[in-house]
């Protein structure tokens, strides 16, 4: 931040994160358009092609999802505007996911250079409309006292790794990553050599699956968000281990199910079951990070290290997805999975003909695979992935903040943020400095923001602040 980021983005009027997520996001916008202009079709170069592009796109995501989600802690503070904040979040990401997927499966049915160019553009034009949101993060600049920020973010992720609740919500991502990855990856080979659908009529079960999955969960969104949004007696983390443990029925009713809904409905039935399980988890690990957070800016004035929170359960969650793609992989490898590059081999073919080749070509990777390959795939499904969905039901259920210690982060909370109701949306603070560490140490003292005279009380006359004399 003290180089060439904050000299052209000044952190007064841009904020600490705004600057990060603009220029990533366009890097990333770019890289991934890259992905689908690949120099030739020989394997080698493929695979070198991929593999440049896709960590550039992975190492550019990681920022722009840290930087969003650090900002989100800061800018939202209370409960209900966190519950709301998930919910479009939710809306939103669906929207996005699903112009992220068609053109993949318009790949899929019919790779093309034409397809692919097209790909390309779409996911250009899709991740420039993300900078949208810059206006919104620039509002992230929350006052901080810079003795207080990290030295080394090494000795920083060792530090809040030992906090027992950040750390327990480290595995709850580890395993829940695991889960929606082999859930959503696993589709792919599931359809393809369990159900034997390749080509057009693979993509539009896809496209099914994806469609009942987002009508079930923009169902459920209202009332996960009314949950979250009122104070309860309850247990949130108990409610939410209840709720996700619904979806461990899914390999029961798969395997009763097969045979008795034609194929491949009763695999859509699972993924739907899991899918909906899995809803109210999204709303559960952005708001019990952001009570961890809460919880670690209060314990030291002006400290604010929201990024290394996310940066550390951004990589927790990524080595778990990357853990289970690697494992499913090389399962499949171990029984027998071989494929041939069905547009490779069809090259050379007239465009008249080519969609038939690549159609025959499918159907023989499916016909000529070992039968353990099947087998494999659907130990994942009725097995590994609900193995993991219990471990992350344990970890919910166990979760410490709760009762007594969350009203506590709720009541601190109202008193930092006490001054700012009322004023304009996009305070602006300084970098600051003593007044924080000074005023911060009392909780019930006002958060020194210098957004407006207001915001300090001054002396007992101010008609706005009557209880300042006893407020030191």
């Amino acid at each position: 931040e003290e180089g060439f980021l904050s000299r052209w983005f000044p952190w007064e009027t841009w904020g600490r994160r705004a600057p990060w997520y603009l220029t990533h996001c366009i890097g990333c916008a770019i890289c991934t358009s890259l992905l689908y202009f690949p120099p030739s079709w020989d394997p080698v170069v493929l695979c070198i092609w991929y593999l440049i592009w896709g960590c550039c796109c992975a190492w550019l995501l990681a920022v722009q999802f840290t930087c969003f989600e650090s900002a989100r802690a800061e800018i939202y503070p209370t409960k209900e505007e966190r519950s709301e904040t998930e919910s479009l979040c939710k809306v939103t990401s669906g929207i996005g996911n699903a112009l992220g997927l068609l053109p993949q499966l318009v790949v899929a049915a019919n790779m093309t250079r034409l397809s692919l160019s097209l790909a390309g553009a779409s996911f250009l034009l899709v991740g420039l409309i993300s900078l949208a949101s810059v206006p919104v993060l620039r509002q992230a600049r929350q006052a901080f006292n810079q003795d207080a920020m990290p030295t080394c973010f090494f000795w920083e992720y060792l530090e809040v790794i030992r906090q027992p609740a950040f750390a327990l919500l480290c595995m709850y991502r580890f395993f829940d990553g695991a889960v929606n990855t082999l859930l959503v990856n696993g589709a792919l080979y599931y359809y393809t050599f369990v159900s034997g659908l390749s080509g057009s009529d693979r993509s539009l079960y896809i496209t099914v699956t994806g469609i009942a999955q987002g009508f079930v969960t923009m169902s459920l969104l209202p009332v996960w968000t009314i949950f979250f949004r009122k104070k309860r007696p309850t247990n949130n983390n108990k409610v939410c281990a209840g709720a996700c443990s619904m979806g461990l029925v899914a390999p029961i009713a798969l395997y009763f199910f097969h045979g008795v809904l034609a194929d491949p409905f009763d695999f859509l039935v699972y993924f739907v079951l899991i899918g909906a399980s899995f809803t109210g988890q999204t709303y559960w690990r952005a708001i019990v990070l952001c009570w961890v957070v809460d919880e670690d800016c209060q314990a030291k004035a002006g400290r604010r290290r929201e990024a290394i929170f996310v940066g550390c359960i951004s990589l927790i969650s990524s080595t778990g997805r990357a853990a289970a793609s690697g494992i499913l992989l090389t399962a499949l490898s171990a029984a027998g999975l071989e494929v041939s590059n069905c547009a490779a081999e069809c090259t050379n073919v007239d465009r008249d003909a080519m969609s038939k080749c690549r159609e025959e070509c499918e159907i023989q990777n499916f016909q000529s695979q070992d039968p353990a390959v099947a087998t494999c795939i659907q130990f994942f499904y009725f097995a590994v992935i609900p193995s993991c969905q219990l471990i992350a039901v344990v970890l919910t259920y166990i979760f410490p903040i709760h009762s007594h210690r969350l009203e506590l982060i709720y009541k601190n909370q109202e008193e930092i943020y006490k001054p700012m109701t009322g004023m304009s949306d996009t305070p602006k603070a300084t970098k600051a400095t003593h007044e924080v560490s000074t005023v911060e140490t009392a909780p019930p003292a006002p958060a020194p923001v210098e957004t407006a005279p207001e915001a300090v009380p001054q002396a007992p006359q101010a008609p706005q602040a009557p209880q300042a004399p006893q407020a030191p």
